[in-house]
């Protein structure tokens, strides 16, 4: 009896047919792991059918990646860089295409799409200054990236990176083009939901002039044990952003409006960390501590901006500002926390939007609470709270009236930070030494 052939990646219409040969050969996949089936975020419907990387498939993959790296470190630095050009103006030519990727694979909306497609352009443009400079970097410990900055890894080694179901493309760029610049191999770990959006990426870039096999992909759960196994075996690790925390201990991002702040610019820039694809990357911040004498102001249009972000229309479409969250699960949990502020004596509700599977299955709108006064001084919510906020469009608004609040508030938050203010902003990001937030803009 003839063995059944291995499983394969597949991909329906949804996601633009059947995937290339050349996309294929980039998976690091024989078969043997574990099917799943992804659906999209913005239908619901199977859109492709992924099956998963084992150890035994990172090592094949690792001693492949060795010998196309032979071939890869000896061209120039010229020719490399001409090759990742090519690939640049590959993904300009099919901005429509990634833009669908994009949309039923992450659920990212019309607006997401868009600044995703800038972030990707800008990784492969190395040099080019980015939209939103830091006001000033802080120490953090060692081997961890800044966002949208990988460290660039020694030349010639076979490099292990990680990318973001948030945002796959700008993610697995950033950390892969550093690497392939200095001549190095690289082995990309995604998950089941990003790998035709990889595959097809991959497979361009052998199209643009990358020798078949320096760019691999293992496809893998995050967490799992063949993504501990490939971080092992690789000579470089590039770690993601933040790791996937443990239940229970999440960080949220931290957005700060000072008394100078103008409001013309905070509110949407409150809008677009609290509720940009539906808080599901890393540098979302559903916590905004607002000064006393703004918060009347800042919260009421707030509201009014969160009631209008649907707009009517479903995530993917052009005008779309509103993503959609990664699947039943997480929009069941969302759901569940969003109904249980009404009825938590620390918060109350300011705007309570609901679930719209009428536009999308994996939809829910907006959602803005206020903290209720705590016992003690300082606008310091439960930490257990924090802890326990799911991702998804959500605004938390404190209310401080002191500096000391806001860096007691920030040694419960994550290591994202954003200050809004018209004055010397470095002059404060100083002062956030010794917190978890190291990311300060």
């Amino acid at each position: 009896m003839n063995p059944l052939p291995p499983p394969r990646v597949t991909a329906t219409a949804l996601l633009g047919g059947p995937l290339p040969d050349a996309a294929l050969h980039a998976l690091a996949t024989r078969g043997s792991g574990p099917v799943s089936e992804v659906r999209s975020l913005l239908t619901g419907r199977p859109a492709a059918t992924v099956p998963h990387s084992t150890p035994a498939d990172v090592f094949t993959a690792i001693a492949t990646a060795n010998d196309a790296r032979r071939v890869w470190a000896r061209r120039t630095d010229r020719d490399r860089r001409a090759a990742l050009a090519r690939l640049d103006r590959w993904i300009a030519r099919h901005r429509t295409y990634l833009g669908e990727l994009l949309a039923h694979g992450s659920g990212l909306c019309g607006t997401d799409t868009a600044a995703e497609l800038r972030d990707a352009g800008r990784a492969l443009r190395p040099g080019r200054p980015p939209v939103l400079p830091r006001v000033r970097e802080l120490p953090r410990p060692r081997g961890v990236p800044r966002v949208g900055e990988p460290p660039r890894p020694r030349p010639a080694t076979t490099v292990a990176t990680h990318t973001d179901d948030s945002r796959p493309l700008a993610s697995l760029l950033e950390a892969a083009v550093p690497a392939l610049l200095d001549g190095s191999a690289v082995l990309s770990h995604v998950s089941p939901r990003a790998a035709v959006l990889a595959a097809r990426l991959c497979a361009a870039a052998v199209a643009a002039g990358l020798p078949a096999g320096i760019w691999r992909l293992v496809i893998a759960p995050p967490g799992s044990p063949t993504a501990a196994v490939l971080d092992e075996h690789a000579e470089t690790v590039i770690p993601p952003c933040c790791p996937a925390p443990c239940p229970g201990a999440r960080r949220p991002g931290l957005l700060v409006v000072r008394h100078d702040a103008r409001l013309r610019t905070a509110v949407p820039q409150a809008g677009r960390a609290c509720f940009s694809r539906a808080g599901q990357g890393c540098t979302a911040a559903p916590v905004v501590a607002v000064h006393d004498t703004q918060y009347g102001t800042f919260l009421r249009r707030l509201a009014n901006l969160a009631a209008h972000l649907p707009a009517g229309s479903a995530p993917g479409a052009r005008s779309s500002a509103l993503s959609s969250l990664q699947g039943s699960g997480p929009c069941a949990d969302f759901a569940r926390f969003a109904r249980s502020i009404a009825h938590d004596a620390r918060l109350h509700p300011v705007l309570t939007g609901g679930h719209r599977p009428d536009l999308a299955p994996y939809l829910h709108e907006p959602v803005v609470a206020r903290t209720a006064p705590g016992p003690g001084p300082g606008p310091l919510p439960d930490p257990a709270l924090l802890a326990a906020i799911p991702p998804g469009p959500l605004a938390l608004v404190v209310r401080y009236t002191h500096w000391s609040d806001v860096l007691a508030l920030a040694r419960h938050t994550g290591r994202h930070a954003t200050l809004i203010t018209n004055g010397r902003s470095a002059h404060l990001a100083v002062q956030f030494a010794g917190l978890p937030a190291d990311d300060i803009r």
